[in-house]
């Protein structure tokens, strides 16, 4: 008997030992395992009664989770609906006039769809923060494309007016492109989670009125078009996870991307496996480009020898300047001082010290950064007028705090002493305190540092940072709208933004322009 017991908890040591070696992506284990094998209809019915099973936050509860699931890399609040907001996680009380005053906790899928019920009503993976004033103009429309917006956010960043998409008509809200697949797959994920209440939810321009495909066919083939042209990025990736720690589900659409082609795309008769997923070419083009060739290059390396660093390129023009980018702050050198970038704060923490750089034949500057002795960058937030400037090292924005030669840094952005100007001018970068208005961040040849002076020192230059492969990203010159190919000539965005065409991208190589651009 006691022989027969050793050999069973053997067994059960054994497939406990197979199950852990069966891991799904994203650290998920075997939390998919119950969906494997299915297909369609019978996959979405499978992941439902997985996700489904999560806890219920409280809608008061969002504000406190969203520091974990929607804060950037600056500590301030990740809103996908503005790129000039610059909020912290309490700016959001009060009421709004404009673009900037709060944020508020936004329902991706209106609450008056389904009523304003729970779970729904404070689900976080649908429920994001987002500005409040635009939060308003999209009302409860669905999403969708317009062509002719009767409202545009600041920079044109989202949208609303007349759907463009064939199949509907009305008024639409328009998200930036570079979120378009993160609403898509939220969308994936809402008809899957709630798959038992979705066919009674009241949007006669979205639903179908049933549990499957619970879309109508424009919004479906309209959602699998963004989840390709915008794949899943590591912002997603790292909300998805973050997501799991509040309430304990997850969004398969993000783990496994492309997932939705095997529930309702060219997949539907492919069977899924959560530890041997095949993600070639998930997302097939539902519209394929008649002619789809960019003219790639003939001989693409698709494994090129990477940089010595990380490459920048010089701000010429004042549209170069922009929120979201990150920058070297830059002397161009003189007969004393060759030139030097931005590096460790120093000096009873009170100015920057330098990092020699090597600014290249063809204009650019390679070099390691946010090391000790080496070049800070500089992540650039705020909007025109109110810049800030975000020290990943020292965690913390650059500031200025009295009426002196020096430079200091805080970890709140919201006062003008933290707050800057940006002008590009005559070949230099005039940064000029928001508090302080006479005194500008240069460069001291004499005594080597970074601070802020009366315009008696040398002038500095902004230098943004490019594709890692010493190519140079779009830059303001480009193209207003392009398109990215993989390698294989198979379309990954189409009609960008040049200046953010390659944001958010998987590593790898793409073609823009008919050139190799590497995102690493």
């Amino acid at each position: 008997m006691w022989r027969n017991k050793k050999t069973i908890s053997v067994m059960a040591l054994l497939m406990l030992v197979l199950q852990l070696f069966a891991q799904g992506p994203n650290n998920s284990g075997t939390y998919y395992q119950a969906a494997n094998g299915r297909k369609g209809a019978a996959l979405k019915t499978a992941l439902y009664t997985i996700i489904s099973k999560h806890t219920t936050i409280s809608y008061d509860g969002l504000l406190t989770y969203y520091k974990q699931t929607d804060c950037r890399a600056d500590g301030k609040v990740w809103d996908m609906y503005s790129n000039t907001t610059n909020y912290s996680f309490t700016d959001n009380n009060g009421s709004y006039k404009k673009e900037g005053d709060i944020y508020n906790r936004e329902h991706s899928v209106p609450q008056s769809w389904f009523g304003k019920a729970s779970p729904m009503k404070s689900d976080i993976v649908h429920v994001v923060p987002t500005d409040g004033y635009v939060n308003g103009r999209r009302s409860n429309f669905p999403f969708g494309e317009t062509k002719n917006p009767t409202y545009t956010s600041n920079n044109g960043f989202s949208k609303l007016g007349p759907c463009s998409v064939e199949g509907y008509s009305g008024t639409v809200f328009e998200p930036n492109d570079e979120y378009k697949g993160d609403f898509a797959r939220i969308y994936f994920y809402m008809a899957t989670c709630y798959e038992n209440k979705i066919a009674s939810w009241n949007q006669a321009a979205v639903f179908a009125g049933n549990a499957y495909p619970a879309y109508k066919a424009w919004f479906i083939k309209m959602l699998l078009r963004w989840a390709k042209e915008d794949p899943v990025s590591q912002k997603e990736i790292d909300r998805n996870n973050a997501v799991y720690g509040c309430q304990h589900n997850r969004n398969p659409y993000v783990d496994y991307p492309g997932l939705e082609q095997y529930v309702w795309g060219d997949k539907q008769d492919v069977a899924f496996s959560y530890d041997h997923y095949d993600s070639a070419n998930p997302n097939p083009d539902p519209n394929p480009d008649p002619d789809p060739d960019p003219n790639p290059d003939p001989d693409p390396d698709p494994d090129p020898d990477p940089a010595d660093g990380v490459t920048f390129v010089k701000v010429a023009t004042q549209s170069d300047v922009a929120p979201g980018n990150y920058y070297l702050l830059v002397f161009g050198g003189n007969v004393k001082v060759d030139a030097c970038a931005l590096s460790d704060l120093t000096g009873g923490k009170n100015y920057y010290t330098s990092a020699t750089v090597t600014i290249g034949a063809d204009g650019r500057i390679t070099t390691d950064v946010d090391t000790k002795d080496k070049p800070h960058q500089l992540l650039l937030g705020g909007t025109a007028g109110t810049y800030t400037l975000y020290d990943g090292t020292e965690k913390a924005y650059l500031t200025l705090t009295g009426n002196e030669n020096k430079l200091y840094t805080t970890t709140q952005a919201n006062s003008a002493q933290a707050q800057w100007t940006i002008t590009v001018s005559g070949g230099a970068t005039h940064i000029y305190n928001k508090s302080f208005t006479t005194r500008e961040i240069q460069f001291n040849a004499s005594n080597p540092r970074f601070a802020c002076y009366t315009g008696s020192q040398q002038p500095v230059m902004l230098y943004r940072r490019a594709v890692t492969n010493g190519i140079d990203a779009p830059t303001s010159d480009a193209a207003t709208k392009v398109s990215v190919y993989s390698l294989t000539g198979v379309m990954v965005r189409h009609q960008v933004d040049a200046a953010t065409a390659l944001d958010g991208l998987p590593k790898g190589v793409y073609i823009l322009n008919g050139r190799k651009m590497v995102v690493q």
